[in-house]
């Protein structure tokens, strides 16, 4: 795992299908801060879960990104269309949590607005979900 390293891991699933991508949970205050600011670029089957968060930036983003809105429910809300570095904001009212990642992987994985998704864990320690 050399995608955000010092953050904690959870999983994903859609339809009760895994989705095989490494996502980097984002929880505290200090994690939602930086994010992913100067990281590398984001690598294909991994994403960054923003919990809470509801609007991104990509100031000190030094690649291109998809941000997927989604409710406390973990319902799709919004899928952004290509935000570029350096230049790009998004937000979605309603939403509780942001998870970013290349741009294109929601289509690759089958996600759209409305699509549902859980929580799970990712092998470690099970994490206290964030999802009210």
């Amino acid at each position: 795992m050399s995608f955000l390293p010092h953050l904690p891991r959870t999983g994903l699933e859609l339809e009760g299908r895994r989705l095989p991508v490494d996502v980097a949970l984002a929880s505290t205050f200090l994690a939602r801060l930086r994010g992913l600011m100067l990281s590398d670029p984001i690598a294909p089957a991994c994403g960054l879960l923003i919990v809470p968060c509801n609007s991104i930036h990509t100031l000190g983003i030094r690649g291109a990104l998809e941000a997927v809105f989604l409710s406390k429910k973990m319902q799709v809300l919004k899928i952004s269309s290509p935000l570029k570095p350096w230049r790009s904001l998004s937000a979605c009212s309603g939403a509780w949590a942001v998870l970013e990642w290349r741009v294109g992987e929601a289509a690759n994985f089958g996600l759209r607005e409305g699509s549902q998704l859980k929580q799970v864990s990712a092998g470690g320690p099970p994490l206290k979900s964030l999802f009210p």
